[in-house]
């Protein structure tokens, strides 16, 4: 029988604390599962059906965000994307919407995947890949984050990031938040270890509130981890810390 691994191990109380490896997302086994995930985006997106193969929300939210805002707007709907990968959410917005060719997309991600998705989908004139939060013009209607901000020491001040923007929405998905105390773990990652955070979701919630937004959407996000979905693997933690499902939470900024 093969032994169980465990996806995240420790409860650490500050980062710096916990083990973890920083070239982990620059590492090959990151970046090639990347790039396949960018691949079959692609050929899907370039599928003849009629409704594209793309065109899946896979219980994120962005794309019906999008096409809602993109409907009510003059001129592109411009989006921010921080930690997108290869255009993950890019392609099922796209594929999605009546006018993909009023979407500016804009993608934040590590040296290498930015490389190699220039090279990879460089025929898509409005998708702009970044290694850093980038000066973009207003109006920036929507900032995105995916599976992302926990893998960010200083979660908090990212947020104050997004939120200078001033985006109209700010959607906060595959969020490792609920009713736990917030603590520091590590991720075991093929070999790698990776630092992430699991939140108390009311913080979260009241750090963004502070920064003029209100919550307007919340869901539970169910993982598939090994082939399996369902409630997180966390037996290997007190059950004050286990956390079944991640979650969803979408903000609007609020008039002042």
């Amino acid at each position: 029988m093969t032994p169980k691994i465990n996806i995240w191990e420790g409860v650490y109380n500050s980062w710096e604390e916990a083990p973890g490896d920083d070239d982990a997302h620059e590492g090959k086994v990151w970046i090639n599962k990347v790039t396949d995930r960018a691949q079959k985006a692609l050929v899907a997106y370039r599928s003849n059906e009629t409704v594209s193969l793309a065109a899946l929300t896979q219980d994120y939210v962005l794309s019906v965000a999008g096409g809602m805002l993109l409907s009510s707007i003059k001129g592109d709907l411009c989006i921010l994307d921080f930690g997108g990968g290869m255009g993950a959410s890019y392609f099922p917005l796209i594929s999605s919407v009546s006018h993909p060719e009023k979407v500016e997309f804009h993608i934040v991600e590590g040296k290498t995947i930015c490389k190699r998705s220039r090279e990879i989908l460089g025929d898509f004139a409005k998708l702009h890949f970044h290694e850093q939060l980038p000066p973009l013009p207003r109006p920036v209607h929507i900032v995105h984050a995916g599976s992302s901000i926990q893998y960010i020491a200083d979660w908090k001040g990212l947020l104050a990031e997004f939120a200078d923007y001033r985006p109209r929405l700010l959607v906060l998905e595959d969020l490792m938040a609920g009713n736990i105390p917030s603590f520091i773990t590590t991720q075991n990652y093929y070999g790698k270890k990776i630092r992430s955070w699991f939140l108390n979701i009311n913080e979260l919630i009241e750090e963004v509130q502070t920064l003029g937004y209100q919550l307007i959407y919340k869901s539970r996000y169910t993982h598939e981890i090994l082939g399996e979905v369902g409630p997180l693997p966390m037996e290997n933690f007190s059950p004050e810390y286990r956390l079944n499902y991640g979650s969803h939470l979408m903000f609007e900024r609020m008039e002042s």
